[in-house]
């Protein structure tokens, strides 16, 4: 019986990395994953969508039937409140609904599953993992802060009259801003406490205990204290203080906007160094 051989040709290509984009797969991968669970498209969509479609509709009523609303008006601090005030607390827990839902298993469900090890025996680095499950948490909020923010403030500008343009055309960059602001440190505070364990609901524990828990502890100690300047615990405050700064609001707290700031960047810091000593614990040594 005859032996037949078959010679492959050597590949005469020239390969192409994309290192700027290995963090997609991860981030595309993942979406894939979320948009496949029900309840997840449930939960994550469907309470923020009703959320944006109040406040379109408050803005058209508005510009219709200015007569309806006689101490109410849409100004910066409306589209402040939006975004994040601590006053309208539904902006917060939608946010923390969307996160929890959408993030609270992107790193600790890897670890689980012993995935991130063979993520990180491709040719993607720990940067380019973090980077994609950023993107994850990261385009949630952006559908419901950046986007809505900007269409509902051309929802306005379109239905009332150009005044309000001339003296608030600056206010678009304040809400790309704010939005980038919320989105990175919230996305950041999740993803810190998805990798600290391997179930989710310990992530989501944990970060209900520093969304939710620390403002009722602002609370508690402006009451015994008498100062606003215990604002700084409360991740809710520090973002409305900052919120006022960038939507030009007379603010209620003793503290300057760039101690906020400071303390904010603080925090983002920390959290990209635990998010680097977590993944980078399990990475493997080529």
């Amino acid at each position: 019986m005859p032996i037949h051989t078959q010679d492959y040709r050597h590949w005469e290509g020239t390969l192409k990395p994309r290192n700027h984009t290995r963090w997609w797969v991860i981030a595309k991968a993942e979406l894939k994953l979320l948009t496949q669970r029900k309840i997840v498209r449930l939960i994550v969509a469907i309470p923020p969508v009703i959320y944006i479609l109040t406040y379109g509709i408050l803005i058209y009523i508005f510009n219709i039937l200015p007569d309806m609303f006689n101490e109410f008006d849409i100004d910066r601090g409306f589209f402040q409140g939006f975004l994040f005030r601590i006053n309208t607390v539904q902006s917060a827990f939608f946010i923390a609904l969307v996160v929890i839902f959408g993030g609270a298993g992107l790193i600790a469900n890897d670890l689980k599953h012993n995935t991130l090890s063979l993520y990180l025996s491709k040719p993607i680095s720990w940067v380019d993992y973090l980077i994609g499950k950023f993107i994850v948490i990261g385009t949630l909020l952006a559908c419901m802060t950046l986007v809505p923010g900007l269409l509902l403030f051309l929802e306005h500008v379109l239905l009332t009259d150009t005044p309000f343009l001339k003296e608030n055309y600056w206010l678009p960059l304040s809400i790309i801003v704010y939005s980038v602001i919320i989105i990175t440190i919230t996305s950041l505070l999740m993803l810190v406490f998805s990798s600290l364990t391997t179930n989710s609901r310990y992530a989501t524990i944990g970060f209900c205990a520093v969304w939710f828990g620390l403002p009722v502890l602002h609370l508690i100690l402006k009451e015994v204290l008498s100062t606003s300047t215990v604002a700084l615990v409360s991740v809710w405050a520090n973002f409305d203080r900052l919120g006022n700064a960038l939507f030009g609001l007379e603010s209620s707290y003793n503290i300057h906007w760039s101690l906020t700031l400071l303390l904010l960047a603080a925090l983002t810091a920390a959290c990209i160094l635990v998010l680097r000593h977590r993944i980078r614990a399990v990475e493997i040594v080529k």
